[in-house]
């Protein structure tokens, strides 16, 4: 997942700070649990579970929702 970020957003995105808003837990990408089993990959808080990214590739192009990043 980072090779494709970085990609995507043209810098390491690995060190960006997050807060969860589940628990507040506050931390950096590197640390997010990830999934790449589905037909995506999805990203969760280590503590808690709560989904902080989700990125998906359907022909050539990539969505990315970061739907519990503050």
């Amino acid at each position: 997942m980072a090779g494709v970020l970085q990609d995507l957003f043209a810098r390491d995105v690995t060190t960006m700070g997050y807060e969860c808003p589940g628990c507040r837990r506050t931390g950096v990408v590197a640390e997010m649990v990830v999934y790449m089993s589905g037909p995506g990959t999805v990203a969760r808080c280590k503590d808690c579970d709560t989904i902080l990214l989700m990125l998906t590739e359907r022909h050539g192009m990539y969505c990315i929702n970061l739907p519990g990043m503050a």
